[in-house]
């Protein structure tokens, strides 16, 4: 688009955080609430500098607490928005790595966007079609984690909040794209919400950091490492078990929640020797007359006796004695009863706590609470002390903690994309922000297809990086 023919419309969707949940997101439309909003403005001061404020729904908010003082500001539009486990913590009062959202603000999230406007502390400014000296221009794409929302049409903010979306010959370097002819132009621009975004960067740095797998070339073992991945079939334990069985040559045993997903990492990815199908688990459990069905605790510890024998089979089936790695995505009694199956000096990951996101963490448990739910203390009670006489270790982590190395790790993961050792992620892209609510249900009630992204918008500036279908999707 190289001038103003098509204007931006004067409103625009956001979802706002309405109310807390303390345990399902459903109905989501309760907790989260669309909103039609005038579209944000870029002011300029009458001295020429900027004015640091960005015109909302109901007034102007001074971002000079954000210290953006001394970063030119810019308006996005939205194109897609990631869905991510994280965002049911973020909904909660409980403390975390990040504060929760107030209620009543726009709705955490990871997005990819396009500049339509540009304004610099000189005070000149930009609009689509334009450009400028700078950073950043009109058409470029950015990726912003969403710390100031995310759940949005339109956004203004800081450049220095963005990071521009790398191309391909950026990533692999102008030289080695050049010696393959074969290679697309450019990948599809939802990769940088998936394998090269912060889904992909967990893996990886959760996966080599925290896991810490010998080499691919290290002799000192005789057989490789095992490694045992909960929610395998997930947009991030998919990927840790391709890096643990491609790249380092690991023995790789995956829990997942169906037939079709164990299928798809056993058969399809081939990334995973033996897959635990814990759903189909659980069914029998349940379906079993030897357990009280209104006994939670009877039930709990029935499935976690079930889940340590397939641990066992699964184990024997690949010849390993235990796990050398576990990277968790789950808690519970899954990570429970792998805790008495680690060998010496294991180390074990923790991304996340899936099993437990719809605990009330803000609450102190009462003899009603226990006895519908299992408290999220009872999580190493069984087990735990056997950290202890192996000398293992277990470890919590957080992508944002590697935010200065995201880059050099996005340029690892491409290589290694483009050498056919990650194969590309399935996506489960929803249409519309108006159904992001809906769609985040679908998580975690494991009703998606890959990684879950809605899209937000078409492209309204020329296509400076990225195409929405073509590059790799076909080839990997």
């Amino acid at each position: 688009l190289n001038n103003m023919a098509r204007q931006l419309p004067t409103h625009h969707n956001v979802i706002r955080l309405a109310h807390r949940p303390t345990t399902s997101i459903d109905p989501p439309s309760h907790f989260l609430s669309l909103t039609q909003e005038p579209i944000p403005t870029l002011l300029q001061s009458n001295n020429n500098n900027i004015n640091n404020g960005v015109t909302t729904a109901s007034t102007t908010i001074n971002s000079t607490s954000s210290n953006n003082n001394n970063s030119d500001l810019v308006l996005v539009h939205r194109l897609y928005l990631s869905l991510d486990p994280a965002m049911r913590g973020w909904m909660s009062s409980a403390k975390s790595y990040l504060p929760p959202v107030p209620i009543g603000e726009v709705m955490r999230g990871a997005t990819l966007s396009e500049v339509v406007e540009v304004q610099q502390n000189d005070g000149g400014t930009s609009v689509v079609g334009g450009g400028r000296r700078g950073r950043l221009k009109v058409g470029d794409v950015v990726s912003e984690f969403g710390n100031d929302g995310g759940w949005q049409e339109y956004a203004i903010v800081a450049e220095r909040s963005v990071r521009k979306v790398e191309s391909l010959s950026e990533l692999l370097g102008e030289q080695y794209h050049n010696r393959q002819p074969s290679l697309p132009r450019e990948l599809p621009l939802t990769v940088h919400l998936s394998i090269l975004g912060t889904t992909g960067l967990t893996a990886y740095f959760g996966f080599i950091d925290i896991c810490n797998p010998l080499p691919p070339s290290n002799k000192s073992s005789s057989t490789p490492e095992t490694v045992l991945v909960t929610a395998a079939a997930g947009a991030v334990g998919s990927i840790v078990c391709q890096i643990a069985k491609f790249v380092y040559g690991a023995k790789v045993i995956g829990v997942a929640g169906a037939t079709s997903k164990a299928s798809w990492l056993k058969d399809e990815l081939q990334c995973c020797d033996e897959v635990i199908d814990y759903r189909a688990m659980e069914k029998e459990v349940e379906g079993s007359k030897t357990v009280g069905t209104g006994d939670v605790m009877e039930l709990h510890w029935a499935k976690s006796r079930r889940f340590q024998k397939l641990l066992r089979v699964a184990l024997n089936r690949v010849g390993s004695k235990g796990f050398d790695m576990v990277f968790d995505n789950v808690g519970g009694y899954q990570l429970n009863e792998a805790l008495c199956r680690l060998n010496p000096h294991a180390r074990v990951a923790l991304c996340g706590a899936i099993s437990g996101y719809n605990l009330d963490m803000t609450q102190q448990s009462t003899s009603a609470q226990s006895s519908m739910t299992i408290s999220p203390s009872a999580l190493y009670m069984k087990h735990g002390m056997a950290l202890i006489s192996l000398r293992a270790k277990i470890q919590g982590f957080i992508v944002l903690d590697y935010v200065r190395q995201w880059g050099k790790a996005k340029q690892q993961l491409t290589r290694w994309i483009v050498e056919g050792k990650i194969r590309y992620q399935k996506e489960d892209i929803r249409e519309g922000l108006e159904n992001a609510p809906s769609a985040l249900l679908d998580l975690f009630n494991g009703r998606n297809k890959g990684k879950l992204i809605v899209k937000v918008g078409d492209r309204l500036t020329s296509d400076a990086v990225g195409n929405d279908g073509g590059g790799m999707r076909s080839r990997l």
